[in-house]
């Protein structure tokens, strides 16, 4: 008959050794996240970028640029802009409640220098810098009315 004690020093090694591999699997995942590099739309088509190195993109949107997919409002395509330096972006999904002309976005994904077109899989919006008062429309508008 096998001794009790011999069993739960197994049950409690492997258990050691599964808490270990994780630790080391979830440690491996959160340093390629963030090993990707962040630039400006200007640095980015001034750079050597492989189409396999992720990157994360910074700037503002262009007014007017912003283009839903009509069959799948998911899909979207906008330009993020530096200055006079611009980037179109093509993103697939949902957007923040910010996300809008002039929005300063951060998007994480792809550029392809043959296409010239950088495909997003993560979007972000930053809130702006001033804090505007509501305006008298808002105040008096009714809180019950939807969108």
């Amino acid at each position: 008959m096998s001794n009790p004690q011999k069993k739960f020093n197994k049950r409690l090694l492997i258990g050691i050794f599964v808490i270990i591999i994780s630790t080391i699997y979830l440690i491996t995942l959160s340093m390629d996240a963030a090993s990707a590099i962040y630039v400006t739309p200007s640095e980015l088509l001034d750079s050597n970028v492989q189409p396999d190195d992720r990157i994360r993109l910074g700037g503002q949107v262009r007014e007017g640029s912003i283009f839903r997919n009509r069959e799948n409002k998911l899909e979207l395509e906008f330009i993020v802009e530096e200055e006079d330096t611009q980037v179109p972006v093509k993103y697939n999904g949902s957007t923040p409640d910010i996300f809008g002309d002039n929005a300063i976005v951060f998007v994480e994904g792809y550029y392809y220098d043959d296409t010239n077109i950088f495909l997003a899989d993560t979007l972000l919006t930053r809130h702006p810098d001033t804090m505007e008062p509501l305006s008298q429309e808002i105040i008096n508008s009714d809180p019950n009315d939807s969108y």
